[in-house]
């Protein structure tokens, strides 16, 4: 008897505290994307400036930047739950949000293997652990069927043109690369134009929210490198970008570029 009626009072707190996360902020992509496989978007009254899919989130309130969100904002809409991300928000963000007394979740996934696991952990905490356990399983069985469609091409991922910013061993697009069988010739984010016309890359990739003049013109700094002189620069969406479920699109938009190279 007392082993049920323990069971039940877990059972009413448990639902509770779900039925209580009915208003979310979203001060990330990945994590905006994360809520949105775990058909939770209309949950979030706000999210960040930077959150611009889906669709259905480009109508919602925006709160500010993921390192500088406007607490007023926050404060006004009164959220049952702020969901950062432990990659871009600094911890002086969290500590603010605690001492104003809002319930705060950290999405930290370091790598593609801990996407599952962070959006079994948000799922948790928001009432959909179900949904995010079939997800999570969904997410592990595409990465398991990802293949090394390259052979070892040298290959060089900007991020940003100006400042130079690129993807280097300990991203996780680096992780992508190894995964797809391109090697990386950036050792850290940082890197100069004339160690990329040393190191001569075979294929070039570019964010293409970053396509632009500026961008252009560093192609043209980069002519004497095979990636250019062989028209092998590509545009990449920024859905390899964010550590979400929605980074296999982002990938099997790396792997299309190796048919082009196959040809």
């Amino acid at each position: 008897m007392k082993i049920l009626v323990f069971f039940l009072i877990f059972l009413f707190f448990s639902t509770s505290s779900f039925a209580e996360v009915q208003r979310i902020i979203s001060l990330a992509p990945s994590v905006t994307e994360a809520i949105y496989y775990l058909n939770a978007t209309d949950r979030l009254v706000a999210v960040s400036n930077y959150c611009k899919w889906p669709e259905e989130i480009k109508n919602k309130t925006k709160v500010g930047g993921m390192i500088n969100p406007s607490y007023e904002k926050i404060l006004v809409l009164k959220p049952d739950l702020v969901v950062i991300s432990k990659d871009v928000t600094p911890k002086e963000v969290y500590n603010r949000l605690i001492e104003l007394g809002i319930k705060v979740h950290v999405y930290a996934p370091k790598s593609l293997e801990d996407i599952s696991n962070e959006l079994i952990r948000l799922g948790i905490v928001i009432g959909k652990e179900k949904e995010a356990k079939s997800i999570a399983y969904e997410f592990q069985k595409k990465l398991r069927k990802i293949r090394k469609v390259f052979k070892g091409q040298k290959a060089l991922f900007i991020i940003w043109a100006d400042p130079l910013t690129v993807a280097g061993k300990t991203s996780h697009i680096n992780e992508v690369m190894n995964l797809l069988g391109l090697t990386n010739i950036a050792e850290s984010s940082s890197i100069n134009i004339e160690r990329i016309i040393k190191m001569n890359p075979d294929i070039i990739f570019f964010g293409v929210g970053h396509k632009s003049s500026v961008s252009e013109n560093l192609i043209l700094k980069l002519k004497d490198t095979n990636a250019v002189k062989n028209g092998k620069v590509y545009y990449i969406s920024d859905k390899i970008y964010h550590l979400s479920p929605r980074i296999i699109e982002g990938i099997e938009e790396m792997t299309n570029k190796a048919k082009t190279w196959i040809k």
